[in-house]
This record gives C-alpha cells, sequence and structure tokens, in this order.
C-alpha cells in the first residue's frame, strides 16, 4: 500500500513538471488573474463617516438616530447608501414623515446625492430606472385635503425629488412594484 502511495505521488510530480516543462508557453509569463471589478465599493465604515459629516453639517442632535441600507442604485456596482433618520423627531420628522438622505458611493468614499422630505417607510427601490438610476416608490399620507397616493422618486440626472407630496400618483399600487422593500 505504501509503495502504491509513492507510486501515485512519483506519476502526479511527473504530470506536472511535464505541464511546466511546455516548450511553447515556457518563455512567457504568466497571466495575472482577471480582477473582479475596476472599481472599488467603499465599506460601511467610509459610510458611517459620511453620515456623521452630514448631520454634523445639518447641526443636528449628536443623539441622532437613523435606518439605513445600501443598494446599488445606479447600477454601476457600488451600493449607494439610503438613510432614513428617525429621532430626535422634533428635528428630523413631522406629522407626514422624516427626512431621507441618499449618498452616491465612489471608489473610497460617498457623495450626498439627495434629501428626501417627508418620507416613512416602507419605500420600494424599484427595478424600473430613470436616469440610470432605480425609481423609489414611496406612499404620501396623512395630508390634510389629500388623498394617500404611491409615487415614484425618479432620478432627474442631478438627484431624486425633494418632496414626493409633488409627484404624480402612480397608476398602480406600491405593493405591486418589483423591488427591494426597504425600511419596513
Amino acid at each position: 500500500m505504501k509503495n502504491l502511495f509513492y507510486l501515485m505521488a512519483i506519476i502526479c510530480m511527473a504530470l506536472v513538471s511535464g505541464c511546466a516543462a511546455d516548450k511553447q508557453y515556457a518563455n512567457e509569463p504568466l497571466t495575472p488573474m482577471p480582477e473582479i471589478s475596476a472599481f472599488k465599493d467603499p465599506d460601511n465604515q467610509q459610510f458611517m463617516r459620511a453620515v456623521t459629516e452630514y448631520i454634523q453639517a445639518k447641526e443636528a442632535p449628536g443623539n441622532t438616530h437613523y435606518e439605513f441600507t445600501r443598494l446599488d442604485l445606479n447600477n454601476d456596482g457600488r451600493r449607494e447608501g439610503i438613510v432614513l433618520m428617525k429621532t430626535p423627531h422634533q428635528y428630523w420628522c413631522g406629522f407626514n414623515g422624516c427626512s431621507m438622505v441618499i449618498f452616491e458611493a465612489h471608489d473610497s468614499h460617498f457623495e450626498l446625492k439627495s434629501e428626501v422630505a417627508p418620507v416613512r417607510g416602507p419605500l420600494m427601490v424599484s427595478d424600473k430606472r430613470t436616469g440610470g438610476w432605480s425609481d423609489i416608490v414611496v406612499r404620501v399620507s396623512g395630508r390634510m385635503n389629500a388623498d394617500t397616493k404611491d409615487v415614484a422618486l425618479r432620478f432627474d440626472g442631478d438627484s431624486y425629488p425633494p418632496q414626493p407630496a409633488f409627484q404624480p400618483a402612480l397608476q398602480y399600487a406600491y405593493n405591486t412594484v418589483g423591488g427591494v422593500r426597504i425600511f419596513p
């Protein structure tokens, strides 16, 4: 049994060394492994830094609480950051909802892209795109003398609309939109 093991080891080494000695490829350099992508998706620590800087720039209370998620909104392989502010309620929220902030991801940092208010969850990041970015479907409700409606926040080339209530109502229900539900 021991001899069989040694024989198999010798055969394997001969096969491997025979492959390396192929004269056709002997003088060519090894090809590097292909890179998965030419960009880098910044990590959550960089995202948290951007959110903290945003809160400080707004001179908001230090005890601000929020929910966040990271999704690739512009189909570039990097996950943008979507933040729904929660408390202190009197600073970030009103009767009709709270502030939502969207940060675009770059290789090593995040850039403020949109501030939208008022918004309340749940939201749907739609499979539909406008201007290369995913539409974000929200429900507008709780307004005096106004019907509840579902609207799509569509990217205009620079940002998402800042006020959902001024967007036209969708002709279909929010929960029938294909996509990813966030802030349930």
